[in-house]
């Protein structure tokens, strides 16, 4: 099983921290943002704990253990419509007025 602790922010690195090991400690930078996962088991397969890469583009999406296939398909939408959207010029931001709605409520429209 995976500990919970292996977040950044998490009992493990607070703990390195409070007894100045860290140190000792090479810390290397991680390019992308991960969670915890639980797995149930299976018929063939035992009850676990998974580490998943949050997927940062639409081919990373396609292929995330983490999401359905309606969260693929609104999540490739959210990143169709960023990579068109220019801030600067408001014919690219579609039906969104981005200077009244909060993010919130874009993730919302794209049923994220």
């Amino acid at each position: 099983m995976i500990p919970k602790f292996i977040m950044a922010n998490g009992k493990l690195v607070k703990m390195l921290l409070h007894t100045k090991v860290t140190k000792y400690l090479e810390w290397k930078c991680v390019d992308a943002s991960y969670v915890t996962q639980h797995q149930k088991a299976g018929m063939l397969k035992k009850e676990k704990m998974i580490v998943a890469k949050i997927p940062a583009n639409d081919s990373e999406a396609i292929k995330s253990s983490l999401l359905s296939i309606l969260q693929k398909k609104n999540l490739i939408n959210f990143y169709k419509y960023l990579d068109n959207m220019v801030p600067e010029d408001q014919s690219t931001w579609k039906k969104h007025d981005l200077n009244k709605m909060t993010m919130a409520e874009v993730y919302k429209a794209y049923g994220l």
